[in-house]
């Protein structure tokens, strides 16, 4: 009878001190987030081949507990010139990031639209691989990559909104 008294009284004694414990957990906070609008411009070059093309770019998803990080949609317009000729162009991509924080992966595809004042074909199709820079809740993003129709670009831009 002892033995389950004791017994018994540890119990009550065990289970009045959890909610103590508990409440010594620290509070839950929320992940650090990327800005959800971005506006940059990028400059690049290849040879006989330069651009110019400035991007708005909307973040669709971020979970900072998986692989991708986050996916993006954006688009852009952008002008470019080659040894004998110029056009102008516009995209739309969709695109993720990798990467927990300051440094990510950058890959991104869409269709392309030329406008070509010298009648030559524009490629269907923007893509791009990079590397991009921009710490959770900060506005500074750099990139840089190699792009289509971009070519080998450097980019600066800004991102703002919650």
């Amino acid at each position: 009878m002892k033995n389950i008294r004791k017994y018994f009284l540890t119990m009550i004694g065990l289970i009045c001190l959890i909610p103590s414990l508990q409440a010594q957990s620290a509070p839950e906070q929320d992940p650090v987030q990327l800005y959800k609008n971005g506006l940059y411009g990028s400059l690049g070059f290849a040879g006989i081949y330069a651009s110019a093309t400035s991007n708005y770019e909307r973040m669709v998803t971020q979970h900072f507990d998986k692989g991708i990080t986050a996916t993006f949609v954006k688009v852009g317009i952008g002008v470019y010139g080659v040894w004998g000729g110029s056009g102008s162009y516009y995209y739309a991509q969709y695109g993720f990031l990798t990467g927990k924080r300051a440094s990510h992966l950058e890959i991104s595809a869409g269709p392309n639209f030329g406008f070509n004042e010298d009648g030559a074909e524009s490629p269907p199709i923007a893509a791009t691989i990079g590397y991009r820079h921009q710490k959770p809740e900060r506005h500074f993003i750099l990139r840089t990559g190699l792009a289509l129709p971009e070519s080998i670009y450097l980019g600066i831009g800004w991102s703002f909104g919650k």
